[in-house]
């Protein structure tokens, strides 16, 4: 349907014109004096109070339904008296928020004011396959289509949303356009006092003029990642609590490329749950890191000191960075600035002994070999595999970790091999001056095509998935449509080892000639992807489709 007749007869246009969010509050402070990278647009300054996620409105008045519309659109921000930051975003809005509960309709109007296709992929999320918002439903400029399902049990977590059209995604998701989903359970397990804030963190890189600026060659290699680091739309932003406090800090990475490896001074981080909710039992730990796509639930007890100053900080994590590298990674990187007051201390809070169930899938019906490579003319020891490209490649239905040449599962192009797809080949030379290198990142020698099905698999049985970065570069891997168990690992040449305890994922790193033992239940039909959740290494080919009947 046409944006105007959608317009004409429903309430929803007013929604449209809603531009309340964080980002102008947050960046139209003064900026600081330094001369900004040449360029480059300059950083304001952080240390504002910590705002709330800007809310996506709902209008149904019907108990236990959410219907809103989400229009994708250029937006000027405010930078500062001079300057704005063109942008692309949903409502206006810097990370918006959709909050429902388990058992919830969605009903969600997409609305395209894009100069270019779209669509809206609900990450996390166990949707429909027509729901799920892949590149081959992608919705025109000008156009609209309705994105509507049910929150089943068990979905309750912090999901989110983004676009994921078919070589426009990096584009899209460098100006800025995502969200957060949050589905509440039916009752909450954690204490009331617990004091709870959504973190979205993601990175922008502008141009003098406020321009997102394109992509480089490093960009497409690495994955992008922006010099203005923001969380909720700010720049390290203050959050002021009382001492002793219990905080539940749920995270969100949205940056395309950006590894968080997360610490807070003098405390300890609790993880408490994962993509797919809530973990068991809590796992203590010194740090956390979080790949792109990854979410993250911790609870920190603060400090009793009063006046304290603590830092949330992602810290320098080697990736195996290709090309020029910028100064940034070798800094500690501010998130977010924690201020205990001069007042009386809060007392320990008691968690429940149990916090979630993730009960271990069975024996799995079916086994499948995924291995990531890339490809660079002239570089083939950039994780071209050794020996043979065909070696470790998934079977058909069924098929075990036999024949390392076995067949891939049927479907169009089951046959071929990289054929057209050469290093740089039908990747063209992007968009508004974006210089792609002559890169491929593949799984199982195949750069991504949008007609071609890598495996065929069947609804409701147990897969288990052995997935082997080959390659010098961590790429976190994600899998549509449902979550997985990760089971066991093995480093390199090392022993295989099993995982101490068990969670429910969707998006998982793999560090360089890592392998990771993965098992999963697709329980709805239909083609689904599987990727590196780097956005430029998914659009240069690391990308796959299994089909599910």
């Amino acid at each position: 349907m046409k944006h105007r007749e959608f317009l004409g007869y429903s309430a929803l246009g007013a929604l449209v014109l809603s531009t309340a969010g964080t980002m102008g509050y947050a960046l139209s402070r003064q900026l600081p004096h330094s001369t900004p990278p040449v360029g480059l647009a300059p950083t304001p300054l952080g240390g504002e109070p910590l705002q709330p996620l800007p809310r996506i409105a709902n209008l149904s008045e019907t108990a236990g339904r959410f219907r809103s519309a989400l229009t994708p659109a250029p937006h000027a921000v405010p930078l500062g008296d001079e300057l704005e930051a063109r942008l692309w975003l949903y409502n206006g809005k810097v990370a918006p928020l959709i909050e429902v509960r388990e058992g919830d309709e969605l009903n969600i109007t997409l609305i395209n004011e894009l100069e270019q296709e779209t669509t809206l992929h609900w990450h996390g999320v166990p949707v429909p396959q027509a729901q799920d918002g892949a590149p081959w439903d992608a919705v025109a400029p000008g156009e609209s289509r309705q994105y509507r399902y049910t929150f089943p049990a068990g979905s309750a977590g912090l999901h989110w949303f983004h676009p994921h059209p078919h070589e426009g995604t990096a584009r899209q998701v460098a100006h800025g356009l995502a969200g957060a989903l949050l589905v509440r359970p039916p009752q909450d397990l954690l204490p009331l006092e617990v004091e709870e804030h959504l973190l979205v963190v993601s990175d922008l890189r502008l141009m003098a003029n406020g321009e997102v600026a394109p992509h480089t060659a490093e960009d497409w290699m690495n994955g992008r990642e922006g010099e203005l680091l923001l969380v909720n739309g700010q720049r390290e932003p203050r959050l002021d609590v009382a001492p002793g406090t219990t905080l539940r800090l749920r995270l969100i990475n949205a940056c395309a490329g950006r590894y968080l490896r997360l610490r807070l001074d003098q405390h300890e981080l609790t993880l408490i749950g994962t993509d797919g909710g809530l973990i068991e039992r809590p796992q203590p730990l010194e740090e956390l890191l979080l790949t792109p796509g990854e979410r993250a639930d911790l609870l920190v007890r603060v400090s009793e000191q009063a006046e304290g100053r603590f830092q949330l900080a992602s810290h320098p994590y080697e990736r195996g960075w290709m090309g020029e590298r910028p100064p940034h990674l070798e800094q500690v990187a501010p998130l977010l600035a924690i201020h205990t007051l001069n007042s009386g201390v809060h007392p320990a809070v008691a968690l429940p002994e149990r916090l979630g169930r993730v009960e271990p899938l069975g024996e799995p019906a079916v086994q499948r070999r995924v291995e990531l490579t890339e490809v660079m003319p002239g570089h083939d020891d950039h994780g071209a595999g050794h020996g043979d490209p065909h070696a470790g490649h998934g079977a058909g239905h069924g098929a075990g970790h036999g024949d390392p040449h076995a067949a891939h599962g049927g479907g169009s192009g089951s046959g071929s091999h990289h054929g057209t797809h050469g290093p740089g080949a039908g990747h063209g030379a992007g968009q508004a001056g974006d210089a792609r290198p002559e890169v491929d990142f593949l799984i199982n020698g195949r750069a991504f095509a949008m007609d071609e099905i890598l495996f065929e698999g069947r609804a409701g049985e147990v897969e288990e998935w052995e997935v082997f970065n080959n390659s010098h570069m961590d790429h976190p891997f994600h899998v549509h449509g449902t979550h997985f168990q990760v089971v066991a690992s093995r480093d390199g040449d090392g022993e295989w080892r099993e995982a101490p305890w068990l969670a429910w994922k969707d998006t998982v790193n793999l560090a360089p000639y890592q392998r990771l033992t993965l098992r999963m239940v697709f329980r709805e039909p239909g083609d689904w992807l599987f990727h590196c959740h780097i956005i430029e290494h998914e659009e240069l080919g690391m990308m796959a489709t299994i089909r599910v009947s």
